[in-house]
């Protein structure tokens, strides 16, 4: 086989990889997107769980409680230990997703507080 025939081989080869990588990017890019996490890869949202509330991946636990934990003082490294099921690259995902959403996590924060008020004021009826 000739160099100028290897050489095309070559070329033909790496615009296939080429074609089949943008593609994988691609429907990263859509996952990514659908999941409305922005850039968050260890974060979800599923209308099945938690009403949709930011979820750290392949867990229950919220992004919420990652955040009114570290407002208690917990360090990410004793909220893995609270945890064992989460990471600490998941924790400190929940925490970036939390300082890209400030507004969103404060709005679940005050409504899991409100709700917890209801039923003590049930409670204590």
């Amino acid at each position: 086989m000739s160099a100028t025939v290897e050489a095309e081989r070559v070329y033909a080869e790496l615009g296939s990889i080429r074609q089949e990588l943008l593609a994988v990017k691609t429907q990263l890019a859509q996952m990514m997107e659908a999941s409305g996490t922005g850039g968050h890869p260890h974060i979800i949202r599923d209308p099945q769980m938690h009403r949709g509330e930011p979820t750290i991946r392949g867990s229950a636990v919220t992004v919420r409680t990652v955040v009114e934990r570290t407002r208690l003082g917990d360090t990410p490294e004793q909220i893995v230990e609270a945890y064992p099921a989460l990471t600490l690259a998941q924790v400190h995902d929940a925490l970036g997703y939390y300082y890209d959403h400030p507004g969103e996590i404060e709005r679940y924060i005050q409504e899991n507080r409100e709700a917890l008020w209801k039923i003590k004021q049930r409670a204590s009826s």
